[in-house]
């Protein structure tokens, strides 16, 4: 395969990928078959592996930068941006398409599980602290100032325990997709050649 069908093909197997990372991957390239001199005729499959195994390198690659970036920022969207990343690199390893399917449907059906709980356990928590919040009128048809004391109290503490409780389901919930996405990562993720190409990707290096 000449360096214009591994570039096009390779562009192929990446079109999915985050615009960012698609392009880190496609100048690199670009850029190693021209510093190394390739021209056209060229087989480049003895230098740098089949597209499939680049691929795949890439994504395993994009993939671990990701999980670096979901430990250290957190949120949602790096979240499921590591999701898509996982899922992506299922259907590019060496499997059989029906059992790719079959670990994405259980991937994605194991987060609308979670997602499930953790939400509902986020409105309960968010509940109790609008409870303690709408118990503060109450405060001046007390008829005693320390019955009036003994309603702020409660008022107060319902409203802190919510909110600590949201954003500790919250952040449970986060844990927890992290912990299962790491795991389906691990587990579908192509173990490493011994034998290295002369020009292995590495998202960012130099040439």
């Amino acid at each position: 395969m000449n360096k214009n069908a591994f570039l096009s093909e390779l562009s192929r197997k990446l079109r999915r990928l985050p615009r960012e990372d698609y392009d880190d991957a496609i100048n690199y390239y670009n850029e190693y078959f021209l510093d190394a001199g390739i021209d056209d005729s060229e087989d480049v499959t003895p230098l740098v592996g089949t597209v499939d195994e680049v691929a795949k390198t890439i994504l395993d690659d994009c993939t671990e930068k990701q999980f670096e970036k979901v430990k250290t920022e957190g949120g949602v969207k790096n979240s499921t941006k590591a999701v898509w990343l996982v899922i992506l690199g299922i259907f590019a390893a060496p499997v059989a398409l029906p059992l790719a399917i079959v670990a994405v449907a259980l991937i994605f059906a194991i987060l609308v599980t979670i997602f499930a709980v953790v939400f509902s356990l986020v409105i309960a928590s968010a509940a109790v602290a609008f409870a303690g919040l709408v118990a503060i009128p109450a405060i001046f048809w007390a008829t005693t100032p320390a019955q009036g004391m003994v309603i702020a109290g409660f008022s107060l503490m319902g409203i802190a325990i919510g909110i600590l409780l949201c954003i500790a389901f919250y952040k449970l919930g986060e844990v927890i997709v992290k912990g299962i996405i790491k795991l389906v990562r691990n587990i579908s993720k192509s173990p490493k050649s011994s034998n290295k190409k002369d020009a292995p990707y590495q998202q960012g290096g130099e040439v």
